[in-house]
This record gives C-alpha cells, sequence and structure tokens, in this order.
C-alpha cells in the first residue's frame, strides 16, 4: 500500500487570510484565558511553537483548562470563511491533483493538530476516500502521535512544520517531505507545491 500523510494547515489550506483568522481567534483565547498577559500575540506564539498547539501550551505550563477551545477558536465565521477557500479555485485544483494520486492506489490520510470539526470539511472537499487520523490526546510533535500508523506500511508524511517531521525522521518506514518555498534542512525533501509533490510521488522513488 501506498501511503500518503498530510497535514492540513500550511499544506493543503494555504489561504493566507483565512491562516490569520485561524491565528487571530487563538491569540483572542489566549487573551480571553489569560487577561493579565500583555502581549498574548507573542504568548500565543511562545505556546505553538514550544508545544505544537496553543491549547496544549496553556494545559502544560500553566495547567489552563482547555475544554472550550475548539468551540471558541473555530467558530461559525472561521467555518464560513474555511468554505469560501475550500470552493475556491486553487484548493479545487490542488483537490483534482490529490484525487488523481488516489486513482494511482494511493492511501490518503489527513495528520492535523487541528479537530475533527476543521479536517472533515478538508478531506470531504478533496474525496470521499481520504481519511482524517485525529486524536485530541496525541497531538503532533509528539512521538505518541504518529504510533496511529501502522509500521508496516509505508509513509510519505508532508508538513510545514519542520517540529512535527522530526519525530518521523527516526521511525522505520517514514519518508519526510518539507513543505515550504525556502529549504530549510539538508536531511529532508523540500517541496513547495501540491502539483510539484504529485509530479514528485508519481516520478521520484521513495524507498
Amino acid at each position: 500500500m501506498k501511503s500518503l500523510i498530510l497535514d492540513i494547515d500550511g499544506v493543503l489550506v494555504r489561504d493566507k487570510a483565512l491562516l490569520n483568522h485561524v491565528k487571530h481567534n487563538c491569540v483572542q483565547y489566549v487573551r480571553h484565558k489569560m487577561p493579565e498577559v500583555k502581549a498574548p500575540a507573542q504568548m500565543n506564539e511562545i505556546l505553538y511553537s514550544n508545544y505544537g498547539h496553543t491549547a496544549k501550551g496553556l494545559r502544560k505550563a500553566y495547567k489552563i483548562n482547555t475544554d472550550d477551545f475548539n468551540k471558541f477558536v473555530y467558530d461559525k465565521p472561521l467555518h464560513d470563511h474555511l468554505w469560501s477557500v475550500l470552493s475556491g479555485t486553487q484548493f479545487q485544483k490542488d483537490a483534482e491533483q490529490i484525487h488523481s494520486l488516489i486513482k494511482d492506489g494511493w492511501t490518503v490520510r489527513l495528520f492535523s493538530n487541528s479537530p475533527l470539526e476543521w479536517a472533515l470539511p478538508v478531506a470531504s472537499a478533496i474525496s470521499d476516500e481520504v481519511m482524517v487520523v485525529y486524536n485530541e490526546r496525541l497531538l503532533k510533535p509528539d512521538i505518541e502521535a504518529y504510533t496511529q500508523f501502522s509500521d508496516k506500511v509505508k509513509h510519505v508524511f508532508v508538513d510545514d512544520n519542520l517540529r512535527n517531521l522530526m519525530p518521523a525522521w527516526w521511525l522505520l518506514n517514514w519518508h519526510t517531505i518539507h513543505f515550504s518555498k525556502n529549504k530549510q534542512a539538508q536531511r529532508v525533501t523540500t517541496l513547495s507545491s501540491i502539483p510539484e509533490l504529485v509530479m514528485y510521488l508519481k516520478y521520484v522513488p521513495y524507498d
């Protein structure tokens, strides 16, 4: 089986306005939970950089209950914004490219720290055959999150965050691709578009 594992934000969803909308909501959540913090945007960056997820950082570092994080951040205006991007020309072109891989025998799964309410619309906008792997207790880059995938199958894992790729470098049968316009690491292949990824998978051996 040919297994392709894709991140969502920064890989499949790249609209800057939408990603800024997500970030804005995260900053507002930090402001809501930590009213004493004078620079919530900077705090959000620190939490995300150190823990890979704002809510996880608040829980781990400050023992703050974040059960309402997804409801607060992924609100209706943000979901409406997401749907406008998913129905747009650029995403639809990328979706066609991903769908061509499925026709070629690839199993495509989305592996994101975003909740199912965010990931499932993205998956369904590509194909009913795209699956989502998500467990709110197992978030990248914790190594346990990667154990949700079989070690008997060879996986190609694409993420825009090098921190999320690092654990997979040491896992058996994982091939990592950094999705970025700037090459930042020698040990990992760097690609910058979905068509480039599809071309790579069709014509460049990864074993």
